[in-house]
């Protein structure tokens, strides 16, 4: 049986990345061991984004906390506000923006974990 493990997003350094946006790893197992999901926060900045892309086999969560912006797909367009959660399925290209003077922050789940999360 595997150890419980917690983590304090204060112990844990951002990835700042760009365009500009800022994503904290706290489940996955390079950080806990966790085995088939990873989880974490992710802070676009204004005037960012999470650039257009797809997974190909995992599934994505994605729950906003604030902010404003937009969840982009090949066929449509969801508006992003505190409160919404999107489920986006393996396969599909999408990307999200920031369309507000504040940074967007959600939480995200990727189950299996992407390669990056693995040791």
């Amino acid at each position: 049986m595997s150890k419980l493990v917690w983590v304090d997003i204060k112990d844990v350094k951002g990835e700042r990345r760009d365009p500009p946006r800022t994503s904290w790893i706290l489940v996955s197992e390079k950080v806990c061991g966790s085995k088939n999901v990873a989880m974490g926060v992710n802070k676009t900045h204004p005037g960012g984004e999470v650039p257009l892309h797809k997974h190909e086999s995992e599934e994505e969560v994605m729950y906003f906390m604030k902010g404003k912006g937009q969840f982009i797909t090949d066929d449509e367009v969801i508006e992003l506000k505190p409160g919404i959660c999107v489920y986006n399925p393996p396969g599909g290209n999408h990307k999200i923006v920031n369309t507000g003077d504040e940074d967007l922050e959600f939480v995200w789940i990727y189950a299996p974990q992407l390669a990056s999360h693995r040791k």
